[in-house]
């Protein structure tokens, strides 16, 4: 499953209690960027770029499979250079109770 495929799951990985009332836009960089808006307890993805990111993680296509499926440590990985993050740092620890990694295999 490519970078793209999961990051196209994500509308079906929401947790709606967990984003009730949030509205932010994460920007992800990869080989194909991707942003995603999470408004009124549901999220959509948009193919490109935004100038709205709340918060912007850059990393390789791997990575960001081996983050979205648990494989990958988000702590690790900022250590280890692997990710990159730009904006917000509280939304992105907030990530993991975000989405519902299960739903995303």
């Amino acid at each position: 499953m490519t970078a793209l495929d999961l990051l196209d799951k994500l509308p079906a990985a929401i947790n709606p209690q967990a984003v009730a009332g949030l509205n932010r836009i994460i920007q992800f960089n990869t080989s194909q960027p991707a942003w995603v808006a999470i408004r009124d307890g549901a999220c959509s993805v948009t193919r490109g770029t935004t100038d709205a990111a709340d918060l912007i993680l850059t990393l390789a296509d791997d990575d960001l499979v081996g983050l979205l499926t648990g494989r990958l440590d988000g702590m690790m990985a900022v250590l280890t250079g692997k990710l990159k993050l730009q904006g917000d740092l509280a939304l992105a620890q907030q990530l993991g109770r975000y989405f519902d990694a299960g739903r995303l295999t």
